[in-house]
C-alpha cells in the first residue's frame, strides 16, 4: 500500500516570495487528504490539481493554516469543482464558530460551508479513520490550540507537528515515524522563553533523533532564515535525510 507527501506550501505567518502558507497533500491508494489550507493553498491546488479530495484537515485556526478554505470553497459552489463531489472537511473543536463568524463578515452564515464541504469536529482524543488513513492527534505547545496530526497507513507512518514550541511528549507521537514534517519557524531560540510556541531548525532535528523518525522534512521555515543553513543547523543533530518545504516536492514515504 503506498503513502505519499506532497507539498504546496510551507511559509510561516508571512508568505516566501513565490510561496504558499501550509498546505499537504497526503495520497494512499484509495484516498486524498489535504492537511491544512493556508494562505495561497487554493491556487496551488487548481495549479497543481491533484485530483478529487477525499477529506480535508485543519491542525489549527492561524490564518496560514486555513484561510483558504474561503476561495476554496468558491470552487467548488461556483468553479469548475463543483461536479466534484463534496470533500469531508475536519475541523478542530470549534470549527463551526469559527466559520460562521468568517461568513458573517460578508453577511453570510456557516451555511455557504456546508454546500462546498461535509464539515465535521474531530475529537482530539480518539482517532479518526478517512478512508484509510488512520488520524490520531496530540496538542502541541503554541499561541492558541494546535493539534500535531499522526498519519498511519498499511505499515507506514507521516507525523506533521502542526506549529509547536519545544513539546514533551512531541517525540513519543512521533516515534517511528518514516517522515517527520516538523515546524522550524526560528532562526535561534533561547531555552528560557517558555512562552514561544515555535522551533528552531536544530529543535526540530533533536525531536527527529528522539522519535527516531527516518526522514526529516523541515517546514514553516521563512526565506530570512537561509536554507543552507537552516538545513546546516538540522544536519548537525540528525542523520538522516533532511529536507525543506518547496511546493512540488513529493515524498514517497517507505517503511523503515
Amino acid at each position: 500500500m503506498s503513502l505519499a507527501l506532497t507539498v504546496l506550501g510551507g511559509s510561516p505567518a508571512w508568505p516566501n516570495p513565490g510561496q504558499a502558507a501550509s498546505g499537504y497533500v497526503v495520497e494512499s491508494d484509495g484516498t486524498r487528504l489535504l492537511m491544512d489550507c493556508g494562505s495561497g493553498i487554493a491556487a496551488e491546488l487548481r495549479a497543481r490539481d491533484p485530483g478529487p479530495l477525499t477529506a480535508i484537515v485543519i491542525s489549527h485556526f492561524h490564518a496560514d493554516h486555513w484561510f483558504d478554505l474561503v476561495p476554496l470553497h468558491y470552487a467548488y459552489l461556483f468553479g469548475n469543482w463543483n461536479t466534484r463531489q463534496q470533500p469531508d472537511l475536519h475541523l478542530p473543536p470549534g470549527g463551526r464558530d469559527v466559520l460562521d463568524s468568517v461568513a458573517r463578515s460578508w453577511g453570510g452564515t456557516v451555511a455557504t460551508f456546508d454546500d462546498a464541504y461535509a464539515i465535521t469536529e474531530f475529537d482530539p482524543a480518539a482517532p479518526l479513520q478517512i478512508g484509510d488513513l488512520r488520524l490520531s492527534f496530540l496538542a502541541t505547545r503554541h499561541y492558541t490550540v494546535c493539534y500535531a496530526i499522526r498519519i498511519e497507513c498499511g505499515g507506514r507512518t507521516l507525523v506533521y507537528s502542526a506549529d509547536s514550541g519545544p513539546l514533551d511528549g512531541l517525540a513519543d507521537f512521533a516515534r517511528g515515524a518514516e517522515l517527520f514534517i516538523c515546524e522550524a519557524s526560528l532562526p535561534n531560540a533561547t531555552a528560557d522563553d517558555p512562552e514561544r510556541g515555535h522551533m528552531t531548525p536544530a529543535e526540530a532535528a533533536v525531536t527527529a533523533v528522539e522519535a527516531g523518525a527516518g526522514r526529516l522534512l523541515l517546514t514553516h521555515v521563512p526565506a530570512e532564515s537561509g536554507e543552507e543553513r537552516v538545513l546546516s543547523d538540522a544536519r548537525a543533530v540528525f542523520p538522516g535525510t533532511v529536507d525543506v518545504a518547496h511546493p512540488g516536492l513529493r515524498i514517497e514515504v517507505r517503511e523503515g
